[in-house]
Parts: structure tokens; C-alpha cells; sequence
């Protein structure tokens, strides 16, 4: 599978924006998708602080200049997350230094303020802060970033100034969209949380409707081989759709892989449940859960027994 180059900018017009966004790059205020203990491993080129990067900024910035102007551009560099997986440390480096390369021949050097190479969030990134400043010393966000044609053109020449690492542009004019770390590992958490549960309740036959007009008068039971379709549709139902969607991107393989398999376990289990009672009478299996029953109640009160015994 293809390994994409990332590239993504925002404007940011205000200086309480910019000072937001600067903090979260310095890690001076609270970044939760970030590991503190990862966090020392970060990289801050050029500035070492949110208060040193403000300065430079209204160094670079000119006295004229419109109230709505674009005060800086914050670029995220970065790569697929299973690029960072198998590339190699010098192979990582060469990425930051190719990108900041990139930053610097598009704007100039000098309007670089920041880049800060994140190692501490899901797969490392730069982000950079560069301001707007053209030749003739006007700020115009627009003449370095302009409109969708100049946006499409930079993740082109992005793309091609990272492809000696393997990495490649990704679908021009494709509608994917970022989705936010957070939710997309809670989504997974929730999928593997979720997985169904056979209950002792269900084992029992249900009433469904018949085929005789009998049946179909007063109700009919279901059958054995009635109990574990309905089961196994139940865990079908749940597992598959999550299954196949996870499969959609690389770094949700395995959790298709492993769903996959709780979907084949549980089959499994309930077809083990389930002989034991082939063959009988739908009463016939009805006496044996009511003697299954009686059996965990002796145990239950065995087991407090027991303990009661320990604690006195």
C-alpha cells in the first residue's frame, strides 16, 4: 500500500489565534492527544518559546497593514502513520529537513519563524509558522496560498520534494477528510468494547412466527437450528459491518483481522453450546435449563458459604 506525504495549512489572523496555536506546538498549555512522557523527544527549530515566536513575528510584521490580514500561516508536515512505522531514523530526518526545504524555497528562509517536530502524538509531525511576507514587504496570505488551483499545485510540489523517502501524493481533488485522532481511536475502543455476548437467555427457544395456520393462530417455537441462526445473525450482524470497515485503511487491519476472528470464536462456542442440546424437544430443552439452573444456584450458595467461612 501506498505511503502518502501530508501536507495541510491554516490561516491564522488573529494574535490570540496565533498565540493558541503556538502554545500547543510548545506544549505550554494542555495537549491531550500528546504523551508527556514522549514530550522531552520534541524538536523546536528557530524558536524555544511561544513568547520568543511572537517576538519575531512582530519583528517580521509590517506597521501598515489591513486589520483582517493574515498574521501567519501554521503548516502541518507529515506522512502516512505506517511510513513512520518501517522508516528508518535517518530516513525520518531527511523527511523534516527535505519539508522545512520546501517551507524555505516557497516563502524565503527569513519568514520562517518556528518548526517544531512533534515525536510526542500518534506519528510524528512539523509544524511550522511562517508569515506572509512578500518581497515588496506586503503581508498577502493570498499570493503564497491563493485559492484551491495554488493549494492543489503545493501538496504536488510537497509530494515530489519527499518522494526520494517512498512517499507519494495522494488522489488529486479526492474528498477524504481528516479525521480527528482522538475519535478515531475511541471509535475502535467502542467497536472492541461492544463485541456481542452470548446470554444463557438466549439459548432458550423463542416464539416466532409459524407456517401452519396453527401456528400462525397461537405462535410456534423455535427449533435448535432456529436458536443458532438467530444467534450467529446476532454476532454477524454486529461484527461484519465494523469488520469491514475497519479494513478500509492499513493502521485498522488488525482490528478487522481480530473482529474477524471473535466473529469465527463465537461461532464456535455457540455450535459447542448448542450440541448438547440436538436433537431434544423444545420441553426437553427446557428441563434441561431449569436442571442448569438449579446447578449454578447450589454452586452460588456453596461459594458464599465458603466465603463467609473464610472472612469469620
Amino acid at each position: 500500500m501506498a505511503a502518502f506525504a501530508i501536507m495541510r495549512c491554516k490561516k491564522l489572523s488573529s494574535t490570540g489565534n496565533l498565540a493558541a496555536s503556538l502554545q500547543h506546538a510548545y506544549r505550554e498549555r494542555d495537549t491531550p492527544n500528546a504523551d508527556p512522557q514522549r514530550t522531552p523527544s520534541n524538536d523546536h527549530w528557530l524558536a524555544k518559546s511561544t513568547d520568543e515566536a511572537m517576538g519575531k513575528i512582530r519583528n517580521l510584521l509590517p506597521e501598515k497593514r489591513r486589520k483582517d490580514a493574515v498574521l501567519a500561516v501554521e503548516y502541518l508536515l507529515t506522512a502516512s502513520p505506517e511510513w513512520w512505522n518501517s522508516a528508518s531514523e535517518s530516513d525520518q530526518a531527511k523527511f523534516f529537513d527535505q519539508a522545512y526545504k520546501w517551507l524555505a524555497d516557497k516563502y524565503g528562509s527569513d519568514r520562517i519563524v518556528t518548526a517544531t517536530i512533534h515525536r510526542d502524538e500518534t506519528s510524528p509531525h512539523m509544524t511550522a509558522f511562517v508569515v506572509p511576507l512578500t518581497q515588496d514587504g506586503r503581508l498577502s496570505a493570498k499570493e503564497f496560498i491563493g485559492n484551491k488551483t495554488q493549494m492543489t499545485k503545493d501538496q504536488t510540489t510537497f509530494a515530489a520534494s519527499v518522494a526520494n523517502l517512498g512517499l507519494v501524493r495522494g488522489i488529486e481533488g479526492s474528498r477524504a477528510t481528516h479525521q480527528r485522532v482522538k475519535s478515531h481511536y475511541t471509535a475502535i475502543q467502542q467497536a472492541e468494547n461492544g463485541l456481542p455476548f452470548i446470554t444463557e437467555s438466549e439459548l432458550k427457544p423463542q416464539k416466532v412466527k409459524g407456517d401452519t395456520f396453527a401456528e400462525k393462530l397461537f405462535g410456534a417455537v423455535e427449533t435448535t437450528a432456529g436458536i443458532v441462526n438467530r444467534l450467529n445473525e446476532k454476532i454477524a450482524n454486529h461484527v461484519k459491518p465494523i469488520a469491514e470497515k475497519a479494513s478500509v485503511s492499513a493502521q485498522n487491519q488488525k482490528l478487522a483481522k481480530d473482529l474477524s476472528d471473535t466473529l469465527t470464536i463465537n461461532q464456535k462456542r455457540l455450535k459447542s453450546l448448542q450440541e448438547p442440546l440436538n436433537g431434544l424437544s423444545n420441553d426437553q430443552i427446557e428441563l434441561v435449563m431449569k436442571f442448569a439452573r438449579e446447578i449454578q444456584a447450589s454452586n452460588r450458595k456453596k461459594h458464599l458459604e465458603k466465603t463467609s467461612k473464610r472472612t469469620l
